[in-house]
């Protein structure tokens, strides 16, 4: 049940500018106690200066592509220039963005990376 803790703190990890960086949750679970535990979570990491934003989302239409859409129809995504996807039990690396990045900002032809999460 904790594994949005891991979740959440793996992206919070990432490594890149603090200046550069918005972590978003967007959270479409149906369960109020997830929800409650998922907002102290996202509260926590707001308090150690971390630029999160806790998002809920009333519906699970489209699923993840659904996720995406209503998560950048947000004003302060309009900031970003890239935006990068990790379901609920994901745990990137810390340098997970510093691995894909480069991939788009040298290539304007990509216009997306897709990794591997190994187990």
């Amino acid at each position: 049940m904790q594994v949005y803790q891991l979740s959440i703190g793996a992206a919070c990890g990432l490594s890149w500018p603090s200046d550069r960086i918005i972590i978003q949750i967007l959270d479409d679970s149906t369960d109020p106690t997830i929800k409650e535990l998922v907002q102290v979570e996202c509260r926590k990491w707001e308090s150690k200066g971390v630029n999160i934003k806790y998002e809920v989302r009333d519906n699970r239409n489209g699923y993840k592509a659904g996720a995406l859409k209503e998560g950048i129809k947000h004003s302060y995504v309009t900031q970003c220039d890239y935006v990068a996807i990790f379901d609920a039990d994901f745990q990137p690396e810390s340098d997970f963005l510093c691995r894909t990045i480069p991939f788009l900002v040298n290539n304007p032809e990509i216009g997306l990376v897709q990794a591997r999460w190994t187990f």
